[in-house]
């Protein structure tokens, strides 16, 4: 009688433990938003402002570029003023408004960077000249996370 007893509370605790776990709400109310690249780049000693001069040289006008044709919102750059060991000391982001923004293809990619650069061969060697003053250390994507009731 005693094990019964004991089977009973612990199914009927069980069960009053459990009722919450099915009133909770599990509709969706968010909706994506904006998809950004974040960059982390680490400058070789000395070269912090030939870097930033080579981003406002080149980086700068291809984000204008993709701004004027509607794939980037916006793009920035942010300095790890107290980077510690190991992090970078520059994040570049940039901002578009959906993942369609990344199904331009190559052909747009090189016909600005001809555009910008002169020819394909020219960029490539910017390139290596820029791997002279950093390493970029990873790069990641967020994907924003809106209120479905937020505009």
């Amino acid at each position: 009688m005693k094990l019964r007893m004991f089977a009973l509370t612990v199914v009927i605790a069980f069960a009053l433990v459990c009722v919450p776990a099915f009133a909770q709400d599990h509709t969706r109310n968010w909706e994506n938003g904006a998809v950004v690249v974040v960059t982390e780049v680490d400058t070789h000693d000395g070269m912090f402002n030939a870097y930033i001069n080579d981003l406002n040289n080149v980086w700068r006008r291809f984000m204008e570029q993709q701004k004027a044709d509607g794939y980037v919102l916006g793009y920035g750059m942010y300095s790890n003023v107290s980077a510690r060991e190991g992090e970078p000391d520059l994040y570049l982001t940039t901002t578009y408004a959906n993942w369609a923004a990344f199904d331009t293809g190559n052909e747009y990619f090189e016909r600005i960077s001809t555009e910008i650069m002169g020819s394909l061969e020219d960029m490539r060697n910017a390139s290596l000249d820029r791997s002279k003053l950093r390493t970029i250390m990873s790069t990641m994507t967020l994907q924003e996370v809106k209120f479905a009731d937020s505009e």
